[in-house]
C-alpha cells in the first residue's frame, strides 16, 4: 500500500466517523417537551420548538395573583410563535399554534353542579345553552361559530370528559380553530383542561402537529 493510498483511506474513515457522530447528536435532540404535573398525574407533550409563555403574563391575563400561591390552580402554556404571548391564547388571532394546560381544584359547594356542558364551555361557549345565552346577551365579541367535533371521552382511570373542536371569530379577527379536551374526576373535585388554537389557515397547514399535541393530553387519577 502506498503512503498516498493510506492517507486516502484514513481520510475516508475520519469522514465516516464524523457522519456517525453527527447522526448520534441528531438522534439525541428531543423532538418534544414533556409538560407534566406529577402530583396530579397529568402530562402533555409539545414540540420542542414551542416556547413557554411567561407565567406572570399568563396569570395577569387570567386575573390570578401570582403572589397568592397556586390557589389550587396549576397551568402551563407553550407558543409556536417566536414571541410567545398569552394574547395568542385569548386574543383575536393566533397566527401560530399555542397550547394551554391546567388542573384546577373545584370548591366542595359547586362540585355537584358540574357536568359535561361545563367542560365544553370552559374556554368559549360551545354547548347549545351557553351559545343561546351568548346570543341573548347581544354584546359578544364572538361570531361565526361552527362545531367540528364533539366527543364524550371515557378513558377510565377515574376521569370522564369531552373532546371539542370548533371555530369562532374573535373580535372580528381571522377565523380561529380551537381544539380542546377537558376532564372531570369521579368526585368532581378536579378539572383538567388542555386546549390549542390558531387561525383557520394555520390549522389547515399544521393540523397534524396540533392534533398530536392535544391527543397526548393524559390524566390518570387511578392506576
Amino acid at each position: 500500500m502506498t503512503v498516498r493510498a493510506g492517507r486516502q483511506r484514513f481520510a475516508m474513515a475520519c469522514v465516516a466517523i464524523v457522519a456517525v457522530l453527527l447522526a448520534l447528536v441528531g438522534c439525541g435532540a428531543p423532538s418534544f417537551t414533556y409538560v407534566a404535573n406529577s402530583a396530579e398525574h397529568t402530562y402533555i407533550k409539545v414540540p420542542a420548538s414551542w416556547r413557554p409563555i411567561d407565567q406572570r403574563q399568563l396569570a395577569e391575563i387570567l386575573g390570578i395573583d401570582p403572589a397568592a400561591g397556586d390557589q389550587g390552580f396549576w397551568m402551563e402554556a407553550y407558543d409556536a410563535d417566536s414571541q410567545p404571548s398569552p394574547s395568542h391564547l385569548f386574543g383575536p388571532d393566533a397566527a401560530h399554534p399555542v397550547v394551554f394546560v391546567s388542573v384546577q381544584t373545584i370548591p366542595e359547594d359547586v362540585r355537584g353542579q358540574l357536568g359535561l356542558d361545563h367542560i365544553r364551555d370552559l374556554v368559549y361557549p360551545v354547548s347549545p345553552t351557553a351559545r343561546q345565552q351568548l346570543e341573548f346577551s347581544g354584546s359578544s365579541t364572538l361570531s361565526d361559530f361552527t362545531l367540528i367535533t364533539d366527543e364524550v371521552l371515557t378513558p377510565g382511570h377515574g376521569v370522564r370528559g369531552v373532546h371539542s373542536e370548533y371555530q369562532y371569530r374573535i373580535q372580528e379577527g381571522p377565523l380561529q380553530v380551537i381544539d380542546q379536551i377537558g376532564y372531570l374526576n369521579d368526585d368532581a373535585s378536579k378539572l383538567y383542561l388542555a386546549f390549542a388554537r390558531c387561525s383557520a389557515q394555520c390549522f389547515q397547514q399544521r393540523e397534524q402537529e396540533i392534533e398530536s399535541v392535544i391527543s397526548s393530553f393524559t390524566v390518570r387519577e387511578q392506576p
